[in-house]
């Protein structure tokens, strides 16, 4: 085993899209020997112990620690309780208190009767998510190292880092009138269209405290990114050439260090096979032609509207495509705990009568949880329709699976213009203009629609034609860069072993 007298305290927010590139980045901290101790909500404690195997706990190198915050507070749901740590003054210091203890206690001689947990020496950071900047506060009064691991991608990251000066300047957050501007001095970036921005810069209440947010990046002492050099460099390179070294900048060092994803899912090039497959979506695509299946899922969050579920089925029909549909009821709501795998049929009722025996053997409606990373190394998926998170962006470029682009919420208007426009990896699926009504409503961004003509020629174009098969190749050449990037001597893995080294110098 390694020198393990470095410790760090991991705190990941409780989203299930942030917290399982958080859990993969503690497992190989705790592989390099570093002592590693995550602390999070009561709740979220008891979810991230079903994710954590017996191999983190015995595996070479250090186990995983998990320590709930005794916030006496698990019957709150993920968003109630991260809405009353941001909002309430009084419950973030409560919270910034309790992982005061959290800390001091695992560092003590009696650990293992106040936490039980074998002793550790006191940590040389708190390593927090964009969504946990309160636990600034905790190191700031420990007076130890703050390290902010970004989980998206860096072009969001250097957005987020001028976000105070688009402020100061009246740029943002993005107004109606200003909605059709392009920005062009975000450090990296290409030019953006307002439009083109979170959703958090054009909702002014939200963009005030995201905004917050944003300031504790700013005072990180090392930021890490789950990205790759080769799929980012111009990003990366404005980042540590233009902005590290500003007088708001505190941060010395960015260290990109993914894709954080398991080794396996990188570096083999087929699907990971069960003794006794027993995963329906599994078993369907073991039917399926190669290359012949698309897959369509937009993550835990994004909902379509009841007539754009059925518009999408119908261009699904139309197309002839043999498609993985996980679909989601309009009125369905984020749970982490998905992954019971449980399933419901209610989604029929919003499908277009007789659709299911229509496509019967080549379109498969799922609305169960759907092992995602297993079905993009299928051999017989070629296309994903996708919302464009990050982490499905990381996924299906590892798999060399290339994308449809439908952004809905968060950064994913973003990230498609990065797909679509920058690497070029992806095509487009563009919405129908909007009405003169939806340009004067409430909303800076309406809600797109897209029609079921052009999702029949988007998905063709992406399966069978010329500019399909060019977006396939571009992503088969960054699938053979994801691999490389932790390779022994990748520059992922050279970051990485930089930054272990970095713990170590500052170990306590």
């Amino acid at each position: 085993m390694m020198d393990a007298t470095a410790h760090v305290v991991v705190v990941p927010s409780t989203s299930s899209g942030h917290a399982i590139p958080f859990l993969q980045f503690a497992r190989r901290l705790a592989a390099a020997g570093i002592v590693t101790t995550v602390v999070t909500s009561d709740r979220h404690v008891l979810e991230l112990e079903k994710l954590v195997g017996s191999a983190d706990r015995t595996a070479q190198g250090e186990p995983l620690r998990l320590l709930g915050l005794r916030d006496k507070q698990a019957h709150l749901s993920h968003e109630e309780w991260t809405r009353q740590v941001r909002e309430v003054p009084e419950v973030r210091e409560a919270v910034i208190r309790l992982l005061q203890e959290a800390v001091t206690d695992v560092a003590s001689l009696q650990s293992r009767q106040l936490r039980g947990v074998p002793p550790a020496a006191p940590p040389a950071c708190v390593v927090h998510d964009m969504f946990a900047p309160w636990a600034q506060g905790a190191a700031v009064k420990l007076h130890i190292g703050k390290h902010l691991f970004y989980v998206s991608s860096a072009s969001l990251l250097s957005l987020a880092l001028q976000s105070n000066r688009l402020f100061r300047e009246g740029r943002t957050p993005i107004t109606r009138e200003t909605r059709d501007v392009v920005f062009s001095d975000i450090p990296g970036l290409p030019p953006i269209s307002a439009l083109d921005f979170p959703h958090t810069y054009l909702m002014a209440p939200v963009y005030d405290w995201f905004r917050k947010y944003h300031l504790t990046f700013q005072n990180a002492d090392v930021i890490l990114v789950n990205t790759f050099y080769d799929l980012e460099k111009p990003v990366l390179d404005a980042l540590r050439n233009q902005v590290l070294g500003a007088s708001d900048i505190q941060a010395g060092s960015i260290f990109e260090i993914g894709p954080l994803l398991p080794d396996s899912y990188v570096n083999d090039d087929t699907m990971e096979q069960e003794a006794e497959e027993r995963d329906p979506c599994i078993l369907w695509l073991n039917k399926q032609a190669p290359q012949s299946v698309l897959y369509v899922s937009f993550g835990s969050w994004a909902i379509l509207s009841a007539p754009q579920l059925l518009e999408l089925a119908l261009g699904l029909e139309a197309s002839g495509c043999s498609f993985l549909w996980v679909v989601r009821p309009p009125n369905a709501t984020d749970n982490i705990s998905a992954a019971s795998g449980s399933s419901s049929d209610s989604v029929v009722e919003y499908l277009p009568p007789g659709f299911e025996e229509r496509v019967k053997g080549r379109g498969m409606c799922y609305s169960g949880w759907a092992p995602q990373m297993r079905i993009l190394k299928h051999s017989a998926v070629s296309g994903f329709l996708s919302h464009c998170g990050w982490n499905s962006i990381l996924e299906t470029l590892s798999a060399g699976v290339p994308v449809l682009a439908w952004p809905m919420i968060a950064e994913q208007h973003l990230n498609r213009r990065f797909l679509v426009d920058v690497v070029k990896v992806a095509i487009d699926l563009e919405a129908n203009a909007y009405t003169k009504e939806e340009l004067e409503g409430d909303e800076v961004r309406p809600v797109c629609f897209v029609s079921k003509q052009e999702i029949e020629k988007k998905v063709r174009i992406l399966m069978y034609d010329a500019e399909g098969h060019f977006v396939r190749q571009n992503t088969k050449n960054l699938r053979v860069k994801a691999r490389e990037a932790n390779a022994p001597g990748g520059p992922s893995r050279r970051n990485f072993e930089t930054y272990v080294r970095h713990l170590r110098d500052n170990a306590h």
